[in-house]
């Protein structure tokens, strides 16, 4: 049995393309996407059993988390790569600048916390 993927052209109107052709669903506005239930599991963040995707969403909105699928390789390693400089001290100058105006505004917050301000 045959397996098809609805493509959006750029006119607006839609295709049917058999899937493993090498058509790529597009992404961004307009774009379907059809999932299968998940395997339930207890959260880590509350202990709560998540058995459906209704629920997951729901628990990511209320706890203000994003599932780890959502990133891409290359966001991985550029996060790899930045903790790396960060632990060897090789920071950017744009990154070395904004530590250095974090630290001024906590600094001058607490001045103005301790003159009544």
């Amino acid at each position: 049995m045959a397996r098809w993927r609805q493509r959006i052209n750029e006119d607006g109107s839609s295709t049917m393309v058999p899937v493993g052709d090498g058509h790529e669903a597009p992404r961004g506005e307009g774009s379907f996407a059809v999932h299968g239930d998940i395997q339930p599991f207890v959260s880590p963040i509350d202990g709560t059993v998540i058995s459906d995707r209704k629920q997951y969403r729901e628990h990511c909105k209320k706890h203000n988390v994003v599932p780890a699928t959502e990133f891409s390789a290359e966001h991985y390693q550029r996060a790899a790569e930045q903790r790396a400089r960060l632990y060897t001290g090789n920071n950017t100058k744009e990154e070395t600048f904004a530590r250095r105006r974090e630290l001024y505004e906590i600094a001058t917050s607490l001045e103005r916390k301790n003159r009544g301000y």
